[in-house]
């Protein structure tokens, strides 16, 4: 791995201290001032308004980076040509979505709605941040988050700190996606002004988004439905309340998982250019044993001081998230166990396949929520993720390639055996 990949790997990593901090100082001061059930109907109007935002997108996160390191300037044009696409079809599945939504009696949750909405609507729009990190210039998503992630903390405090109407957390959430929109729009208009004028040119560049794109956002969205359907059930099953608890419970189970994708992006771009099958497979596995370390050492700390940080940080009517967190501790190890494996898939250009497994885990994910979140609550739903990402990261992937992936974790099974003979034998 080179330099400036390293540079850009930790300046990713150094983005998502602010958000910790945020978590830990800034949203639990909220959630414990506003009690679960406002704080459940925000976190149920974002998780709904985040799949609109996901679809909009056309997978164009995955064509532009590919795009712009292949071309800088056709990838400029691209982005240009086919934001009105975007806008168009965010608002084809979000409109709809805020009219089905309970907004007749235009309580809290109108008022929510309608931020996710908006907020959603910048997110959809802001490509630019794939730009940057293709260009290897996360320094400048760095910069951007921290200054607009920290204004937007700022005014949830105090909303919360002076007391004032819960409603008024509105505008912190709008704030959170239209700052780094504004931000990063300027610095990418004021550099790169290159325009694709000509109608041709943007027929052109948005019948290949959508074609090229479509392959990839029908994946897309069955995973960020999938991912979601645990919210949904149990705002069916039991209400805002409930759902507030297990927000909490979700948020501090997956806060570190950007500690194991940093190791897994800066291990794989080797693995990727690594010709040799069976030396893929060796930094495969021990790639694997890494972040599964890692993993277990976060895990052991949250089990002893979970239980204290949700009392003081959060109060006593969220201490419920204890155990579902700790659930959910487990499927964030296991779903980045998944990831590797999807790569180790797309690097023999399984992308087909791997759209099929989201489709299929869609359903299954659908299942197990039902039957498990209706009789057993927010432990139901942590143990529904934990049951559908370990499908994920083995039997959906063993059909692949003649068993390939199921050769692979043997593989994983085998290498401590295999070192220990190597040792014995010296």
């Amino acid at each position: 791995m080179n330099k400036k990949a390293l540079s850009n790997s930790i300046w990713m990593m150094s983005e998502k201290i602010i958000s910790i901090f945020g978590l830990i100082f800034v949203t639990s001061y909220v959630a414990k001032y506003v009690g679960p059930s406002i704080y459940g109907e925000i976190m149920y109007a974002t998780t709904i308004f985040q799949i609109a935002q996901v679809a909009s997108q056309l997978g164009s996160d995955v064509v532009i980076f590919k795009r712009i390191s292949k071309n800088h300037i056709s990838g400029i044009k691209l982005i240009n040509a086919t934001l009105p696409i975007r806008v168009i079809i965010y608002l084809i599945i979000a409109v709809p979505t805020l009219l089905m939504m309970d907004l007749n009696n235009f309580g809290r949750g109108f008022y929510f709605s309608i931020a996710c909405f908006i907020a959603g609507f910048f997110s959809s729009l802001d490509i630019f941040s794939t730009y940057f990190n293709a260009l290897l210039k996360a320094k400048i998503n760095t910069y951007v988050n921290v200054v607009s992630i920290s204004i937007a903390l700022l005014v949830r405090w105090l909303i919360s700190f002076f007391k004032l109407d819960p409603v008024l957390l509105s505008f912190p959430i709008v704030l959170s996606s239209f700052l780094p929109f504004i931000f990063r729009c300027y610095i990418y208009r004021h550099n790169f002004n290159i325009r694709s004028s000509l109608s041709s040119h943007k027929k052109k560049y948005t019948i290949y988004l959508l074609k090229v794109g479509s392959t990839f956002v029908v994946a897309t969205i069955a995973v960020s439905i999938y991912l979601r359907l645990s919210f949904i059930s149990i705002n069916y099953f039991y209400g805002k309340e409930m759902l507030g608890v297990f927000s909490v419970a979700n948020n501090l189970g997956t806060a570190w998982i950007f500690i194991c994708t940093s190791f897994i992006n800066s291990y794989m771009p080797a693995i990727f250019k690594e010709t040799n099958d069976t030396e893929v497979i060796t930094k495969v596995v021990k790639l694997k044993y890494i972040i599964v370390f890692i993993s277990l050492l976060i895990i052991s700390f949250v089990a002893i001081i979970g239980h204290w940080f949700i009392d003081v940080f959060y109060g006593k009517h969220f201490i419920d998230a204890y155990i579902p967190m700790l659930i959910i501790c487990f499927a964030t190890m296991i779903s980045s166990l998944s990831t590797i494996t999807s790569r180790y898939i797309a690097r023999y250009s399984g992308y087909l396949y791997l759209s099929k497994k989201s489709f299929a885990l869609l359903f299954i994910s659908a299942i197990l929520n039902f039957c498990l979140v209706k009789y057993n609550g927010v432990n139901g739903a942590a143990i529904a993720i934990v049951i559908t990402e370990i499908i994920s990261l083995t039997i959906s992937n063993y059909f692949f390639n003649k068993g390939m992936v199921l050769k692979l974790h043997k593989s994983i099974f085998m290498m401590p055996f295999l070192i220990l003979f190597k040792t014995k034998g010296k």
